[in-house]
């Protein structure tokens, strides 16, 4: 599969993606932690929630990039959450994580819904840091976000 950064159709699936019934409950939730913690709080709590999803939704231990991005895939189907395609970045020796029509319910402060990196940073960390030989210094980093695709980058900073 290839991602298409701001393609429409993944814009409407990803907002399509979340049930009316958690749509409002989400927004107020995100909100709430807007109006209570600075941006760096918020994030560090949505990434404590992302990894406690990953520990939710373990992985197996994959032999292959191709293996650790269908078991992700999988996964975040499981849930209605899009899909992930991983590529490797020789010259910065890093996985990049495009993350592909993820939850998306807009806030106040975030029309597009970015906060859902934050999550994101947290589950591509517990299942990558799960994984055989995983550095534990390592994290993904939100590299891009628009409302189709979330772009992550997980190596040395």
């Amino acid at each position: 599969m290839t991602a298409v950064a701001d393609s429409p159709a993944l814009t409407y699936l990803a907002r399509r993606g979340v049930s009316a019934q958690w749509r409002g409950f989400l927004r107020a939730l995100v909100e709430t932690l807007d109006a209570n913690l600075d941006t760096a709080s918020r994030d560090a709590l949505l990434r404590a929630v992302g990894a406690r999803l990953g520990g939710l939704l373990p992985l197996p231990s994959c032999a292959s990039l191709a293996e650790l991005e269908a078991r992700m895939s999988e996964a975040l189907a499981s849930c209605d959450w899009g899909w992930v395609e991983v590529s490797l970045d020789p010259q910065d020796r890093s996985l990049v994580l495009t993350h592909c029509a993820a939850p998306s319910v807009a806030t106040g402060a975030e029309s597009g819904g970015a906060w859902i990196a934050a999550v994101l940073e947290g589950l591509y960390g517990a299942w990558l840091g799960a994984q055989p030989g995983a550095d534990p210094g390592l994290a993904p980093r939100r590299v891009s976000v628009t409302p189709a695709a979330v772009t992550l980058r997980y190596g040395r900073i």
